[in-house]
């Protein structure tokens, strides 16, 4: 799964995919996968784990895309939803794609009882940091993951490591995607609904861009350059984000020294050089069309300015709080 990158290319449009959504009750209090298939122009339909032991895998097969298992479900819902994972088995078999999100130990009070597709399992442990590989990025959550996974297939391809203080353990995948069958499994550990729901925006672009491939969507890299029909707006919100980036940046140099002769300890320097370094990669990425200022009512420019400032922000927020703290 190819993460990073810029549009996508699919065989046919977004209305024409229909997908099924299987929980009991909404994931930390959100219906972010609705939510977000919402926003997508995706057809979906909720179905809840009583539901689905009357339904054959002949009829997930011709009726869906893909099914989304929710995070965070009570105890009832993975006692049901165990027995029939081999109809959800079958069903990927036939060419089609399941996205479990296995994020358990939640607000719902739930544990999985059984193991995931091709005997993979998660095992508990709190991140507030996760590592996306492909992005070289790194996700920020009041816990970012609940698990990561043990007994992956070889055939895995790892898109996300647990990083506790902001650095990756390659020994802890929290999502992965591999092979059963014609289809494919989709797993992650991450509290996806949580932190669309309740965290930055980079979660809720994060998780459309999962939605989008796990469909079938093949990204387009890099993006084709072209000005926006609102081109002011985005003019004025690229300056806003530029004002913003070299403000934080200039502030993060200043406090940084301060910080270190300050005797704040190397765990939370090291989270926010990597704040900080998150930022410039994403501003060198903003600028790498020419210079950024004389580029700004493009779309794409936007979309790194903005993530370049919302990175340095937090990287001077973790050093004032660290400061500020006796």
């Amino acid at each position: 799964m190819a993460i990073a990158g810029g549009g996508y290319v699919s065989a046919k449009p977004l209305t024409q995919y229909n997908v099924l959504i299987l929980k009991d009750a909404n994931a930390w209090g959100s219906p972010v996968v609705e939510n977000t298939l919402s926003d997508l122009n995706i057809t979906y339909r909720v179905m809840n784990s009583s539901e689905l032991q009357s339904v054959t895998t002949s009829e997930l097969v011709n009726d869906y895309d893909m099914i989304i298992i929710v995070s965070d479900q009570p105890q009832g819902f993975y006692d049901r939803i165990g027995p029939q994972m081999g109809k959800l088995e079958d069903y990927v078999r036939a060419g089609r794609t399941l996205e479990i999100h296995a994020a358990n130990w939640g607000w719902g009070g739930g544990l999985w009882t059984t193991p995931l597709p091709r005997n993979v399992t998660i095992v508990q442990s709190y991140s507030n940091y996760d590592y996306v590989i492909p992005d070289n990025i790194t996700l920020y959550s009041t816990y970012s993951s609940h698990g990561y996974f043990v007994n992956l297939p070889a055939d895995a391809t790892i898109i996300t490591v647990q990083a506790p203080g902001g650095v990756p353990d390659y020994n802890k995948p929290s999502t992965a995607i591999y092979s059963l069958g014609s289809g494919k499994v989709f797993v992650t550990g991450l509290t996806i609904e949580y932190s669309v729901a309740y965290r930055g925006p980079e979660w809720k672009s994060f998780y459309e861009r999962i939605v989008l491939e796990n469909l079938g969507y093949s990204q387009v890299t890099p993006p084709t350059p072209q000005p926006t029909p609102s081109g002011i707006d985005v003019m004025l919100f690229n300056f806003y984000y530029y004002i913003q980036y070299q403000r934080n940046l200039e502030a993060f140099n200043e406090l940084y020294p301060q910080a270190v002769e300050g005797g704040v300890d190397n765990e939370t320097l090291a989270l926010a050089l990597m704040e900080n370094q998150t930022a410039g990669e994403y501003y060198a990425n903003a600028s790498q069309y020419g210079p950024v200022v004389a580029n700004f009512p493009r779309i794409y420019i936007f979309i790194d300015l903005r993530k370049a400032a919302l990175h340095q922000k937090q990287a001077v927020e973790i050093l004032k709080e660290a400061m500020a703290t006796p």
